[in-house]
Order: C-alpha cells, then sequence, then structure tokens
C-alpha cells in the first residue's frame, strides 16, 4: 500500500501547528540575514512570525531550541537528498570522481553556499556545532558520509577506508566547509574549493583503486 493511501491526513489542529512551526523557522531566518544574529530574541522571533511570545514557547523552549529544531530539519533532508543524489549515481552507473563531486557540490550549496539567508543559517548552526545537540548532527553526518564512500568503495571493487581514514577525511571534510562557512570565505563560491574537497575525498579512494588493479 503507497504512503498516501496507508498515512493518515492530518487534522486541522495538526495542520495550524505546522503552520506556526514554518512560520517561526522562516522569521529565524528572516532576522538572521537580515540583521545578523544580534537581533535574535524570541520576542522578535514571535513579532515576525506573527504568533504570541506564549505560543511560540508552547513549541520551543527557546532560542536555542528553535536552532536546534531548525538544523535537524535541514539535516535530514540534506541526507534524504543527497542519498537520492547516489541512488541516481548506481542506477546511472557514474564513475567514483562523478559520485564525489556531485556530492561535494550538493553539500557544499546546503551547508555553506547558496541564498544569503541559507549562508547565515549556516553560519549560525556551524558556531552550534560543539555543543551537546549539535554533536549528534555533526556524527550523523559524518558517518552518512562514511556509509557512502564505503559503498562506492564495495562497488567498484575497491578496498574500503579504514576507521581511522573515514574519521579523519569526513572530520577535515566538515571541517573545511565549516571554516569558509564561519570565515565567509569566497571560497565557498569557487571552483577551486570544490577541486580541493573533491581531490581530498579522492587521495583515499585512488591508492585503493590502483592497489585493486594490481591484485591478481
Amino acid at each position: 500500500m503507497s504512503k498516501a493511501v496507508s498515512s493518515p491526513r492530518r487534522t486541522p489542529r495538526q495542520e495550524r501547528s505546522q503552520f506556526t512551526v514554518d512560520a517561526i523557522f522562516e522569521a529565524v531566518a528572516r532576522i538572521v540575514a537580515t540583521q545578523g544574529e544580534g537581533a535574535l530574541t524570541t520576542n522578535r522571533i514571535a513579532e515576525l512570525a506573527g504568533v504570541s511570545v506564549g505560543s511560540l514557547y508552547q513549541y520551543f523552549p527557546s532560542k536555542e531550541a528553535i536552532l536546534v529544531a531548525m538544523l535537524d530539519q535541514h539535516c535530514d533532508r540534506v541526507m534524504l537528498e543527497l542519498d537520492a543524489l547516489l541512488a541516481q549515481a548506481r542506477t546511472e552507473g557514474w564513475p567514483p570522481e562523478q559520485q564525489v563531486r556531485r556530492y561535494v557540490r550538493h553539500y557544499l550549496q546546503a551547508f555553506g553556499g547558496g541564498p544569503q539567508e541559507l549562508r547565515a543559517l549556516a553560519r549560525l548552526s556551524w558556531k552550534q556545532d560543539y555543543r551537546a545537540t549539535m554533536l549528534v548532527s555533526v556524527r550523523g553526518s559524518s558517518e552518512r558520509i562514511a556509509l557512502h564512500l564505503q559503498r562506492m568503495a564495495d562497488e567498484h571493487h575497491l578496498q574500503a577506508p579504514s576507521a581511522a581514514q573515514l574519521f579523519v577525511l569526513t572530520r577535515a571534510f566538515m571541517g573545511a566547509v565549516r571554516a569558509a562557512s564561519l570565515e565567509q570565505s569566497p571560497l565557498l563560491d569557487s571552483a577551486e574549493f570544490e577541486d580541493a574537497l573533491v581531490a581530498l575525498c579522492l587521495a583515499y579512494l585512488q591508492p585503493m583503486q590502483a592497489s585493486a588493479t594490481m591484485a591478481p
């Protein structure tokens, strides 16, 4: 049975709740992009979202809780998009270099580049990433990258990277994007930065590819 048939229809109350949460998220994005992080208060968020402060607190206990929820939602959506991208890669038989490049490009747009609102939120979320709640998202993202690299190695008959190699690679990859975002580096829009991240990933795969080719 399809999901559309089996899933219950939302009640009007659920629809209103989702509309309110979306309005709160949109208000946060607009404030951060146009006025900066310093202007982000629960009173200002509620005002721009068109809800009372009391209503806002019914959904989120603090400004920080809103940011965590927004980041979780964004990460979940991006990870699903990356899963779909690599499913397409397997179906169409993309070579490793093309898979890595498309993955890097999508990740850069999602967590560093893109429209001004997204860039501002990315910077704000990266500032949060070493709090306990943010570490969960960081680890989840790095584990997903590692999983895709391991799957790529298996599908192309390469030796999978070791746990230590995967840890170093994923943290170096995410750390470079984080630094470029926080520093508002013009490199985020450059082909050179994308090339460097692709080369970083392929550096762990190329030697294994060569050894696999030489194997009897």
